[in-house]
């Protein structure tokens, strides 16, 4: 195979699956609805982008991946249907990639892109030269993507439309699991099932790294259909073969101690906020440990450690305002995030601009949406985010209907607004100094955050 084209390339999965193609030696093109830094960074690596779909873009390759975003009707996938090219999703074509080296696959509802990317700069630091693909930019490297020699790749795993099970791994670490993308799956027990079978799925010579307090988790590596799976238990409790423990530093900061049998094996301060990033430091940490990273590298990275993108990222300071962008998509996502930017910032007031991701997860969700942002002291809601979501999903609900449903909280400390202009006067109105601002969400709110910060900073 020595032509590869990709589409939907623009996506952070995707675009990290072009540019390991593209080091490889192959020749790569992609097309995409959009065209943004990953796409830049990708042209100027040498490959040839089309915007928008169109089966004039399928030229002669020898395979053509897709997106799980894209649809079957899409242009380019029935152009290569018609001339015999071979097409595979992007979860499959990983797999491919994935199966030529040792493969450690890092799954969970929540915390999987932090977790794969202080797994990565571990596997780094300890000179192992990995291959990686990352579900955000990894600040160390400014990339989400890493062509390594080594013998490892390391992968972060998508549980939705069970994409996880196409991946070729040896190791995995899964840091929890809770009811998410239920647009696909029936309920948490299809979700469970899911992920039982993808951690039966591990090479025999490796192991499974996992969250042991999780009850999901638990239920799943108790089941006897798991006695053959080595398993490594890490968490807070005390049936845990490695225990965790953190401490408070101030103004939202932790460090983290990792015992085994009562001996310290790991302890370091983690330089992103948040107590639940512990845990994932916790669990990377046990598996770089026990791929034969010493203690002293594993710490080493930890507290070098710059965070990803959109995770408690940092964009500027307005009228002395910080501001903020987050990926939280989730109501316990959004809880966490919250919770930590509170530590982080406690003399401000948190002003939060949420934008929902997903009609059927809004619905879904309605009433643990509204619990979980009520504690703002000002928040913006916008219209929703469509991925996915049928016609019928997008008729049942919308931004408005959240929005009145938390103001029978909030009052007005509330807002609705449908542009990014109202955005940022809203914003612009708060006191200077007195304030942390927070755009949050998965969809494309994220530009605004961005686009916010560089319009209004002088």
């Amino acid at each position: 195979m020595k032509w590869v084209h990709f589409v939907g390339v623009s996506g952070i999965g995707m675009s990290a699956a072009a540019e390991i193609t593209l080091r490889s030696g192959m020749r790569v093109s992609g097309s995409a609805t959009e065209r943004n830094s990953l796409v830049d960074r990708l042209v100027e690596g040498g490959m040839e982008f089309f915007l928008g779909h169109s089966p004039d873009h399928v030229k002669n390759p020898d395979l053509v991946v897709a997106s799980a975003a894209v649809p079957p009707d899409n242009p380019e996938l029935l152009e290569a249907g018609k001339r015999g090219i071979p097409v595979c999703l992007y979860s499959q074509y990983l797999g491919v990639l994935m199966s030529e080296k040792r493969g450690i696959a890092v799954a969970g509802t929540h915390g999987k892109t932090t977790t794969t990317a202080m797994l990565a700069l571990m596997l780094w630091m300890g000179g192992m030269n990995p291959t990686v693909v990352c579900g955000g930019v990894m600040k160390n490297f400014s990339s989400n993507a890493l062509f390594g020699s080594g013998d490892y790749f390391l992968s972060e795993a998508c549980e939705y439309n069970r994409s996880f099970l196409h991946l070729s791994k040896w190791y995995a670490v899964v840091t929890n699991i809770e009811a998410d993308h239920l647009d696909y799956y029936r309920d948490i027990d299809e979700i469970r099932d899911a992920f039982a079978v993808f951690s039966r799925e591990i090479n025999p010579e490796g192991f499974l790294v996992v969250n042991g307090d999780d009850e999901n988790l638990r239920r799943i590596f108790q089941n006897p259909a798991m006695d053959a799976v080595k398993i490594y238990t890490v968490g807070y409790g005390s049936r845990n073969r490695y225990r965790v423990m953190s401490e408070g530093c101030g103004n939202g900061f932790y460090s983290v101690k990792v015992f085994e049998d009562e001996k310290s094996i790991l302890k370091a301060k983690v330089p992103v906020p948040g107590v639940f990033n512990c845990l994932n430091a916790a669990l990377a940490g046990v598996c770089a440990l026990n791929l034969g990273i010493s203690y002293d590298l594993i710490n080493s990275a930890i507290e070098a450690f710059k965070g990803t993108e959109r995770r408690f990222e940092m964009l500027g300071v307005v009228k002395g305002n910080p501001v903020y962008s987050d990926y939280a998509h989730h109501p316990t996502e959004i809880r966490s995030f919250l919770k930590a930017l509170r530590e982080r910032y406690p003399s401000r007031r948190v002003a939060a601009v949420f934008q929902p991701h997903q009609y059927s997860r809004t619905s879904i969700f309605f009433n643990e949406f509204i619990d979980a942002l009520r504690v703002v002291d000002f928040l913006i809601i916008t219209e929703i985010y469509r991925q996915r979501d049928s016609e019928e999903a997008v008729r049942s609900i919308s931004g408005v209907d959240l929005y009145h449903a938390i103001e029978g909280a909030m009052g007005k400390r509330v807002e609705f607004k449908a542009v990014n202009e109202e955005i940022f006067t809203a914003l612009e109105e708060l006191d200077s100094n007195r304030w942390v601002c927070a755009f949050i969400g998965a969809g494309d709110i994220d530009s605004a955050a961005r686009r916010f910060v560089e319009i209004k900073t002088f």
